[in-house]
Order: C-alpha cells, then structure tokens, then sequence
C-alpha cells in the first residue's frame, strides 16, 4: 500500500513525521493519514518529495528506480488547476478563486505527441449537461490557452461578459460564432466576435485521457 512506501521512505531517509510534513508543506496530521492509507499526497506534494529525495516512483507503483531525485520531474510535467467552473448549460458565472488551488501531473511523453506545453495548459470543471456526451458535469477540462484561433467543429472555453461557457463553435458567414451543445436539447447561441471587449477565447479544449495524468 502507498501508506507503507510512504513510511518506509521517511524512515529510509531518517526524518520524523514533522519533518516530512514541512517538506510536503502539510500537517502531522495529513502525514498520519497518508502512511493509513486514509488519504494520499496529490502531484505538487509528490515532486517535492521528489526534490527531496524520497523515491516517488516506488511511492506510486512499488517498484524502485536508480535517480530517485530527477525520475518524477523527467517523465511529468505539472499543469494548473483552478477552482472555477465553465457553463456546459445556458451559461454561469465563472465562480472560484483566480490562482491555481493545486496542479495535476501530466506524462510529458503525451503532452509531446500532443503538441502541448504544460506552460500553456490550464484545468478548470465543467458543470451542466449541454455537452454529453462529450463533456459531463463535473468534468476537469484540460484547456490549451495558447490555441486561441477558432476552428469550426472543435471545442473551445469562452468568456462573454461574466458568463463562461464550454461550447463546440461555428463561425457564421457574418463574422459572428455559433455555440453548439452537444447535447441536442439545447438551441445553438450566437455571438457577435465584433463586440471585443466582452468575449474573450480563453483555449481550445484537449480530449485527454486518464492513463495521461496522475
């Protein structure tokens, strides 16, 4: 169990439980839990240990490797989550805080086939039904920032005003865009791009999947 590796690197490395704790910038308690296997440290907190020599890849999957300082940074790369929630429905406030509250760690080997730069990325949640089956309440979104250029057909995160929305786009022969749901239940939204100062494209959406991330 993670717990056990966990205790067996902080014993293997001779730090007390506060002492770890300070290092993964968490509390006893937190650490306690950790090595009970009640709860697990989250990608930011495994590539400090990793900086600090514990063996993250012996952490996660129970086998041990040669450079336990570099392996994590080498075969991941930490992208931004924010806690703000993008409209998959008619249309919300983006609510959450604007720095990021955590980071999820992304294989870099499928951010190159992809073309993307983890400096790019953001992760922000969906919530609404507007785009199943595609896209589902809840969703994390990974969201490429630097790829602003509208394409008919594919999916972008859109700011019009204080209202964010999730929608796959459609440019119309008089310059404005088309967002289409998914989800048929839902009537197409016209937007008019020559009001510049109320939308902006915040990214285009990146289809990703679980075996890319930790």
């Amino acid at each position: 169990m993670i717990g056990a590796r966990i205790r067996e690197e902080r014993n293997r490395l001779q730090m007390t439980q506060p002492e770890f704790a300070e290092i993964a910038g968490v509390s006893k308690r937190t650490v306690i839990d950790w090595e009970k296997d009640a709860s697990a440290p989250n990608a930011v907190q495994l590539s400090a240990l990793s900086e600090a020599g514990f063996d993250v890849n012996y952490i996660i999957t129970g086998k041990r490797i040669e450079n336990t300082k570099s392996d994590f940074e080498d075969e991941f790369d930490l992208v931004n989550v924010y806690d703000v929630k993008i409209s998959a429905g008619h249309g919300s406030l983006c609510s959450g805080d604007a720095e990021p509250v955590s980071r999820l760690a992304f294989r870099k080997d499928w951010l190159h086939k992809q073309g993307l730069y983890a400096k790019d990325l953001l992760i922000v949640c969906a919530t609404g039904d507007s785009m199943i089956p595609t896209i589902h309440d809840k969703e994390k979104l990974l969201v490429n920032a630097a790829d602003k250029e509208l394409t008919d057909g594919f999916i972008y995160v859109i700011r019009n005003q204080d209202n964010y929305w999730v929608k796959r786009i459609q440019i119309q022969f008089d310059g404005s865009l088309l967002l289409i749901s998914d989800n048929k239940l839902y009537p197409p939204m016209q937007l008019d791009l020559s009001d510049t100062n109320d939308i902006e494209i915040i990214g285009r959406w990146v289809p990703s999947s679980r075996n890319a991330f930790y």
